[in-house]
């Protein structure tokens, strides 16, 4: 009862800041002012600013098979199904220059991905869900162009370090679920749009993270035995009040 409370909850607060976040990005296509210039002046006196991060994701897990999958009659498919989540965290960027800023976004990332498992001698799939909550420090080198109007561009790149603490809930440690460790690394890419307020930035933002670690726990049980790999793969849209 507890844990169908937890995801009741957690599906319920999705919905809400997917939709606060599609309000906040309309509202800036009627109130946005310019006021790149005074922005850029204050920044140009402190060497730093805070930001709050909200975001929507989407992702999966990127499946290897071994040799015993493709050797074995039992097994005919293990697919990875996308999940929706979302995060909250804090933006602390620092500013190199007028284009450069170096920034990290420590945030906690909610998200419920799923692996379906195929058998031969069973009709239906079996699917199995495995809920995450990882705590996210990225790392991130961002550049930005020249303002049109109270628009800026940018792009940014860099590399995230993940902790799974949804890796000890008890539903994930059971002997019939595949396990993954709780260590995750690997790389961040994407696009965004600062818009100037008065007294903020609003920053609607794309970003991309893959996995370059094997988060797959190898064991010998059914749901683990045929795979040699799985690694995180998601897509995020944000957006980040700065200032």
């Amino acid at each position: 009862m507890q844990t169908f409370n937890f995801w009741y909850q957690y599906h319920l607060y999705s919905k809400k800041i997917i939709s606060l976040l599609l309000f906040c990005l309309l509202c800036t296509c009627s109130f946005a002012q310019r006021n790149v210039m005074e922005n850029d002046l204050k920044f140009a006196r402190k060497p730093y600013h805070f930001g709050i991060h909200l975001a929507a994701n989407f992702g999966d897990l990127k499946v290897k098979h071994n040799a015993a999958f493709a050797m074995s009659d039992s097994i005919l498919s293990i697919k990875s199904k996308y999940g929706i989540g979302f995060e909250i965290g804090a933006v602390i960027s620092y500013h190199i220059n007028k284009y450069f800023e170096f920034r990290t976004v420590p945030s906690f990332a909610f998200n419920n991905k799923n692996l379906i498992y195929q058998f031969s001698d069973l009709s239906n799939a079996d699917k199995k869900s495995l809920p995450q909550i990882y705590f996210d420090l990225p790392f991130e080198i961002k550049f930005k162009s020249e303002p049109l109007k109270d628009i800026k561009i940018y792009a940014l790149a860099g590399i995230k370090y993940g902790y799974d603490i949804g890796a000890n809930f008890k539903d994930r440690k059971k002997d019939n679920m595949p396990h993954q460790l709780q260590h995750d690394f690997g790389v961040n890419y994407g696009v965004g749009i600062e818009i100037h307020f008065p007294l903020f930035i609003l920053a609607p933002e794309f970003k991309v993270f893959n996995s370059v670690l094997n988060i797959h726990k190898k064991e010998n049980g059914v749901y683990s035995k045929y795979i040699d790999g799985l690694r995180n793969r998601t897509f995020t849209f944000s957006i980040n009040f700065e200032g």
